[in-house]
């Protein structure tokens, strides 16, 4: 079964170390995504896999919390975060050309009905809570 893949997911956002994912700081952009708002509400419709009841701080401007910002969101192929989501909203952060692309392709429409089970769960998304 193949990994899911991170999108919107920083090594600051986990207390241990996590050198595989990039660093936010490291993760902005100049380039313009001009359809970044659709990009943001495929990430808004992703099917919920895990809930987690914690608000946490936005690590950037420390000023505003994220409700639920660590439960998980996929369309099957990819994972991300529900502070995923407000990152890749509010700042201009990179996000990959394999992901958006992705999302073009299905016209901005996550998949919903996602092959899911506890095992599949362990495999690949556990590692992201």
């Amino acid at each position: 079964m193949p990994k899911v893949k991170p999108v919107g997911i920083y090594r600051e956002m986990y207390p241990t170390s996590r050198p595989e994912l990039p660093v936010l700081a490291e993760s902005y952009t100049k380039r313009v995504i001009a359809d970044r708002s659709n990009v943001v509400e495929y990430l808004r419709e992703g099917r919920p896999i895990y809930d987690i009841l914690e608000d946490m701080v936005d690590l950037v401007g420390r000023r505003e919390w994220i409700r639920s910002a660590r439960s998980l969101r996929s369309d099957g192929v990819w994972v991300w975060r529900v502070d995923s989501i407000f990152y890749l909203e509010r700042y201009s952060l990179e996000i990959p050309d394999e992901f958006l692309e992705h999302a073009r392709q299905r016209d901005y429409r996550p998949d919903q009905e996602i092959d899911f089970s506890d095992q599949l769960f362990k495999s690949s998304y556990r590692e992201y809570i």
